[in-house]
């Protein structure tokens, strides 16, 4: 559990469907607020938050503070399908993601993170013990834990 502010909230649970059988797509935001904007900017990414949650093909959606930088922010949605993050882009609601953006006192940095490859406990292990590195689980087959 982390705090923000006087608020309490979870991590997602991205690694869950980081072990699912289909892709994923994670879109990522980085943005440093102003002195003194700290609270707006949190008040404006709780509204964006909770209806988001439940957006068809939303599987997570959260938002961390910068340890050392009360100022830095990241900004992490989970999608099903490009579809959905798609129609999601275009909507109105996606206009308020644009305006956190633009008051960000630093240029964000925006990244859509199309993952197709999840390895899990086998891979460090084989990287820790120098053996050979098991190829990527075939799409049908989830990734070991």
């Amino acid at each position: 559990m982390c705090t923000l502010g006087n608020r309490f909230f979870r991590a997602p649970c991205v690694h869950y469907y980081l072990a699912g059988e289909t892709p994923l797509i994670l879109t990522t935001l980085s943005i440093t607020v102003s002195p003194g904007e700290r609270e707006e900017m949190i008040k404006a990414f709780w509204l964006l938050l909770g209806p988001l949650r439940v957006e068809p093909g939303c599987l997570a959606c959260d938002l961390y503070q910068n340890i050392g930088n009360e100022d830095g922010f990241f900004y992490l949605e989970a999608w099903q399908t490009s579809e959905q993050l798609e129609r999601h882009m275009r909507s109105a609601r996606y206009e308020r993601l644009l305006a956190i953006m633009e008051a960000s006192a630093q240029p964000p940095l925006l990244r859509y993170h199309l993952v197709s490859d999840t390895r899990g406990l086998e891979y460090l292990e084989a990287v820790r013990l120098g053996s050979a590195v098991p190829p990527p689980p075939p799409p049908d087959q989830p990734a070991r834990e």
